[in-house]
């Protein structure tokens, strides 16, 4: 059986971790690529060979073995992934996870390989982390103190009470993170980020991790209250009456994942189980977070 490399949900930490908070990233297992020499004659075959191919020929990295690269490519090889675009899961993060896995060299230390797939990451969105791939390649829980130091988690976090709502709209990162760059420069804005939401933040993972789920739901609203009053663009319009619903009823909490903008909002009710919840949002797909 070939390998498989999931998708990516960014529990906490979106925007923060640009100044300093911690974060919290997992594999999800319910959507995962995988290299395939079937032609199956589909528009999504025919993307991902474009793409990789484009990736061989302009991204002049010597992290991975191109020639081999080349011959398969020539063989019919596409990565074949539910994972969805623009939805903030990791889509570009488990093809360089790939890539790295059959044609790079992975060292096993994790920071050499972050740098490497980060490097090779650079060539979808220009400047990358690198966190999004490692994740996909570790397939385990990393806890990010920063970027420079990353724990991989060998048990992973209790997830029950969290889900994904769908909202069907893709977005792009790049302009949602310039927005928030331009936001930064606001001293107010800047002040709130620092004081209130990173440690907001901080104070969620540390409820994760140790299972606190009323705990974890209390910093959990304050995080979904200043996403609502300070992220506005980052919230589609038509998600913003469930999002000041939970805030007003305090029966769940929906924040951003990753970006925002579209893609999927991470939720959470520790009062009501997903079929229940899946009742009250009857609007929207509800995902299992596991």
């Amino acid at each position: 059986m070939l390998k498989t490399f999931p998708a990516k949900v960014l529990l906490l930490g979106e925007y923060t971790i640009l100044n300093g908070s911690k974060a919290l990233a997992l594999p999800y297992h319910q959507m995962q690529g995988q290299w395939s020499f079937h032609d199956n004659g589909t528009e999504e075959r025919e993307n991902s060979r474009k793409s990789l191919f484009a990736f061989m020929e302009k991204s002049g990295v010597r992290t991975v073995d191109l020639g081999l690269m080349k011959k398969d490519l020539e063989r019919g090889m596409w990565f074949d992934s539910p994972i969805p675009h623009g939805f903030g899961l990791g889509s570009s993060g488990a093809v360089i996870a790939a890539i790295y896995d059959r044609f790079g060299k992975p060292t096993g230390d994790l920071a050499e390989d972050a740098k490497a797939l980060a490097r090779l990451e650079d060539f979808f969105h220009g400047s990358s982390s690198g966190l999004d791939p490692l994740v996909s390649h570790v397939q385990k829980p990393l806890l990010i103190h920063s970027f420079s130091e990353v724990e991989v988690l060998t048990e992973g976090p209790e997830l029950k009470d969290f889900f994904l709502v769908n909202t069907g709209k893709p977005r792009q990162t790049g302009p949602l993170v310039n927005i928030y760059q331009e936001k930064m420069k606001d001293p107010q804005f800047k002040q709130g980020c620092a004081d209130i939401l990173s440690t907001e933040v901080n104070f969620a993972i540390d409820s994760v991790l140790k299972n606190d789920p009323v705990t974890l739901f209390h910093h959990l609203w304050h995080i979904s209250k200043f996403q609502w009053e300070f992220f506005p663009e980052m919230i589609p319009t038509k998600e913003r009456g469930l999002w000041t619903r939970g805030l007003e009823t305090g029966d769940y909490v929906l924040k951003l994942c990753g970006a925002g903008g579209g893609g999927f909002i991470l939720g959470h009710s520790h009062k009501f189980s997903l079929d229940e919840m899946r009742q009250i949002l009857n609007t929207h797909e509800l995902r299992e977070l596991k």
